[in-house]
């Protein structure tokens, strides 16, 4: 890989770190649900996972576009309601960073290849419902109250959502009123017993949407997800598996720092000095960079508005749900849009690029504009794009 590429994807995961992530983990929201009774499955799943110090795994993840296959195996320890994570891939089709360590104040991306850290200043993330807090909602949904129960119950209508990293299943994006979530019992995750959730469209033969997700029936953490569909012809499908878990292993501070290896070059990108705004109005009347005015779906709220000053000056803004986010990024800091999938957006070249978040990117005149989602498709960050156009 060039010299100028290694740049750039330091530069994006820079300016990454800059909009505020949310991870999301479940892909669905609903109406008002039904109350659960005294005795249901999952009514304390919220205080259960909570609950959870710390979590060391191996992590499997596969990602099926037709014949293309990318498998990246990682071993993980996470404190999960916190950023806190150490990553280090053990194996992987196509991977640029070998090791990702974040904490409270910083993150560290380690390429092992070429010798090379970077390191950067965390932003943090925006609070909000936990996994288990959107776990304890599908049972609550569901209100089953054995583990050999069957249920099922229909008109969940989700975001156009998909894993991390996915594209978009149409069929999600637009028939939202036939999609159902149903109660599967239990089965074995890795030895692990696991409540086995499942939504899906009506099987029409065409490759509908479905995605499945299996929960640790003691402390609620989604130790698999499998989400498929079908596009263009082609089956997609994103496989997340945590095999030889162990929970609560006593991970202490020093796990989520990193020492660089002493024959690599450790680069210390400097992060902007960055000012959160309540409103977009506020930010209007603070900054001299004009705003951009997307259009989200109803159901995002806005998080929080910010201006970033010093090397990179910009503007971004975040819309977020119980299982998604939005952001939309405005930086002087222009360079060729390149990632997994070309397409252009207001007539200008534009790449989608997938990984733990999907992002959008074109270039208008001085600046990059970027618009990235986590739990949402392709297609409604393409339309949210369109919106903004060289605002």
């Amino acid at each position: 890989m060039s010299r100028s590429r290694l740049r750039s994807a330091r530069v994006t995961a820079l300016l990454a770190v800059l909009s505020v992530a949310v991870v999301v983990a479940v892909v669905v929201t609903f109406g008002a649900p039904a109350a659960p009774s005294s005795a249901s499955i999952g009514a304390d799943a919220g205080d259960a996972y909570e609950s959870i110090e710390g979590v060391e795994a191996t992590r499997t993840t596969v990602v099926e576009h037709g014949d293309d296959v990318h498998r990246t195996v990682a071993s993980v320890q996470l404190r999960p309601g916190t950023d806190h994570r150490r990553v280090e891939v053990v194996e992987a089709t196509d991977r640029l960073h070998e090791v990702v360590v974040e904490n409270d104040s910083t993150v560290w991306l380690y390429d092992r290849d070429a010798a090379e850290v970077s390191r950067f200043s965390a932003s943090g993330s925006v609070t909000g419902p936990t996994v288990g807090d959107r776990v304890e909602r599908l049972f609550e949904r569901l209100d089953v109250t054995r583990d050999d129960e069957s249920a099922t119950v229909g008109g969940v209508s989700p975001l156009p959502v998909v894993p991390q990293g996915a594209a978009s299943p149409a069929t999600a994006a637009t028939d939202t009123a036939a999609l159902r979530l149903s109660f599967e019992g239990t089965a074995q995750v890795d030895g692990r017993e696991a409540y086995v959730l499942e939504l899906a469209a009506p099987d029409d033969g065409s490759g509908a949407f479905q995605q499945t997700i299996w929960v640790d029936t003691q402390r609620f953490f989604p130790l698999q997800r499998q989400t498929s569909w079908t596009e263009d012809g082609q089956r997609m499908a994103v496989t997340t598996v945590y095999e030889d878990v162990t929970f609560d292993p006593g991970l202490d501070d020093d796990t989520f720092t990193f020492e660089s290896p002493a024959n690599a070059s450790v680069e210390t990108l400097e992060t902007p000095e960055r000012t959160a705004y309540a409103s977009v109005e506020k930010l209007r009347s603070a900054t001299n960079v004009s705003v951009p005015a997307p259009e989200v779906p109803e159901s995002l709220r806005l998080a929080v508005a910010t201006e970033t000053t010093g090397e990179v000056h910009g503007v971004g803004l975040q819309y977020v749900n119980e299982t998604a986010t939005i952001s939309v990024a405005k930086y002087d800091r222009p360079f060729p849009p390149r990632g997994d999938r070309e397409v252009t957006v207001a007539g200008r070249d534009a790449a989608v690029s997938l990984g733990s978040t999907t992002s959008v990117s074109w270039n208008c005149g001085d600046y990059r504009y970027t618009v990235r989602g986590e739990g949402v498709g392709v297609d409604a960050l393409l339309a949210v794009a369109e919106s903004v156009g060289c605002e």
